[in-house]
């Protein structure tokens, strides 16, 4: 087809034929439910008058300056990229923009309009197309997309080719519309949805979250009650009975005030447990020291523990609900690797890097497995107190080694990425 004549072709289709073939082009789309089968119809039915070795349609996605593709016969680069591109690199962005009727040409590869800075016309070049036809789609005067045939060869098509190609756009363009709207309404149906299940899964989360923390409240009374109230009860006895002892032995004052400091302390607990003040006087980072020294003190077994603040105090320049968030966590998380992994060692750091605060509680436990139960519920509650502060939570085994990692993912301001990662300070700490 090398420098065929530009007088041959399209010119030499009698009218009634070329009625007849834009009747069949019309039943074949009529019944295609997506772009690509379209546009296979078309290049099987146009090649009656319209040579090609690659058709494509090209269509504004109608969210920002982004258009896509959809190939027939040659594929190319344009319709395999997996994401829409800017309109701005497109070879043919005139005819998107309505700055040109239609983009004729003997040769793209020598064609200074298929050549300027960040042109993706590559797959141009690379499937050694020549001769390019392109025409736009329009609906209400408004184009939409853009219909383009292209042959091997030089100088195939000519102005009569314009026209008939025009024609096709025109019949094309009402089709193109409609499927467009329907693609658009389908990812408008499926972001209602996820936005639907994301709300649905935060009412959700915030209800188990609610009954766990009246449940922790009926804890904490049966502490007071149980424990605390009872002592109380018991050195109030005490108390009057020394009263009406003439002379009070020095030992049974010792003892009531042994007793008093022990209910005391017993108070401070139940008080901490319920909001660690911890993180107000001392901060986010002392307080998690302080968590994990407190979650150590009273186990019979050796439980090592560190805790590596990677970032420069970045905890505590949080805001306060998002540090006791993270803080609830960690002691979730901590506890879970404590009583129910049977972790002899446990790693907590705080690491930033790519604009995320991330926060990692590793242990050396026996892991998850699928028949322990017992603390789901603090991973779900763990989970809903990630997703109320928009925070990413994953739960997974380590690496390499067993126990298990919970990771919290906080989007924050840009920070500099930390010179060791903090998964490799986990893995070395927990296999010395």
């Amino acid at each position: 087809m090398e420098d065929q004549s530009k007088n041959t072709g399209a010119s030499a289709i009698s009218t009634e034929a070329m009625l007849q073939r834009f009747l069949l082009i019309s039943r074949a789309v009529a019944g295609q439910l997506d772009f690509q089968s379209l546009i296979q119809k078309v290049s099987e039915e146009v090649g009656f008058f319209l040579p090609h070795d690659h058709i494509d349609v090209c269509i504004l996605t109608g969210e920002g300056d982004m258009h896509v593709a959809y190939e027939a016969r040659l594929h190319t680069g344009w319709g395999d990229a997996p994401e829409p591109v800017p309109i701005s690199v497109s070879p043919i962005r005139s005819i998107l923009r309505g700055k040109e009727d239609f983009i004729l040409t003997e040769d793209a590869q020598l064609d200074e309009r298929f050549h300027f800075d960040g042109a993706f016309s590559d797959p141009i070049f690379d499937a050694r197309l020549r001769s390019r036809l392109h025409v736009p789609l329009q609906v209400e005067g408004k184009v939409i997309g853009a219909l383009s045939y292209s042959c091997h060869a030089r100088g195939v098509y000519n102005d009569s080719h314009v026209t008939i190609a025009q024609y096709v756009a025109d019949l094309l363009s009402s089709y193109i519309h409609a499927l467009n709207q329907g693609e658009r309404a389908r990812k408008a149906a499926i972001r209602q949805a996820e936005i639907h299940a994301h709300a649905e899964g935060l009412r959700a989360g915030a209800l188990r979250l609610t009954e766990a923390l009246e449940l922790e409240r009926q804890r904490i009374g049966m502490d007071l009650h149980d424990q605390t109230l009872a002592d109380l009860t018991r050195l109030n006895h005490e108390l009057r009975r020394l009263r009406q002892t003439p002379k009070i032995p020095g030992d049974a004052l010792h003892a009531v005030t042994d007793r008093l400091e022990g209910c005391l302390q017993e108070l401070r607990g139940i008080i901490e447990d319920a909001r660690p003040s911890v993180l107000k006087l001392f901060g986010f980072e002392q307080g998690i020291e302080a968590l994990l020294d407190r979650a150590v003190a009273s186990q019979e077994r050796p439980i090592e523990v560190e805790f590596a603040d990677e970032t420069v105090g970045a905890g505590n320049r949080l805001q306060e609900t998002l540090q006791i968030a993270l803080f609830r966590i960690t002691q979730e998380a901590v506890n879970n690797a404590i009583k129910h992994a049977d972790a002899s060692r446990i790693y907590v750091s705080l690491s930033e890097g790519g604009g995320n605060l991330c926060l990692s509680v590793s242990d050396d436990g026996r892991g998850l497995t699928h028949g322990d139960t017992d603390h789901l519920g603090g991973i779900e509650n763990m989970r809903t107190r990630a997703t109320l502060i928009s925070a990413d939570f994953s739960i997974e085994p380590c690496q390499n080694m067993p126990g298990t990692r919970v990771r919290v993912t906080l989007p924050v301001a840009s920070a500099a990425p930390s010179a060791i990662t903090e998964p490799e300070r986990e893995d070395a700490y927990l296999d010395s």
